[in-house]
């Protein structure tokens, strides 16, 4: 499934104001200088990449914490899908910022930001790879709550690369009852006029 422009521009949005905020920046530049961890060590397994898996714009730990944080927003149907690596949320999230360079930095920071950052930007002190379910739970609940707006904004970030990645996965069509591209031969354009609980 081809990202869509009303995606692709709310991501250029918000990676353009989170491009403006002073902790971002300093978050790249100590991410730069080899100040944050950006291999697996310390990387909880089930979020890890796999083994031979190629990333071209995520650090590893980029990629675990674009995956943890993928499966608490896409509800527990999906979050089983994206454990069993059924769909591969950070692969997606990898390959589709490498072809969007005007995003990549920006969203490859704010994941460092929501990876590390701690009280008070962040309502933690512990990656956030590391914290269960639940508490994980309770930071992206802060963020997206924030009377300000640079968290808001970081939340949206997020659960955009999250919800392109994971509903782009032709095995997310079960979770969302969507039959699939409309005009192939399992899905005529006259399946378009039918609803969810239609029968074909």
């Amino acid at each position: 499934m081809t990202p869509t422009l009303e995606a692709v521009g709310t991501l250029a949005r918000t990676g353009a104001a989170l491009e403006r905020r002073a902790f971002l920046r300093l978050a790249g530049a100590l991410a730069a200088a080899g100040l944050l961890p950006s291999g697996c060590r310390g990387v909880p397994e089930r979020w890890a990449p796999g083994p031979g898996t190629d990333l071209a714009v995520l650090s590893p730990r980029g990629y675990a914490t674009c995956t943890a944080a993928a499966s608490r927003l896409v509800g527990p149907e999906g979050a089983a899908l994206i454990e069993r690596r059924s769909v591969d949320v950070g692969r997606f999230v990898d390959a589709f910022l490498a072809r969007t360079p005007t995003v990549a930095a920006p969203m490859a920071q704010a994941l460092a930001v929501l990876e590390f950052g701690v009280w008070p930007l962040l309502r933690k002190g512990w990656p956030f790879t590391s914290l269960d379910g639940r508490a994980q739970d309770v930071v992206l609940d802060d963020l997206m709550r924030s009377r300000l707006e640079v968290k808001r904004q970081l939340f949206a970030g997020v659960r955009s690369l999250a919800m392109l990645a994971f509903y782009s996965a032709p095995e997310s069509r079960a979770v969302s009852g969507y039959p699939g591209p409309f005009g192939s031969d399992a899905v005529p354009i006259g399946a378009a006029m039918i609803g969810p609980h239609d029968l074909w």
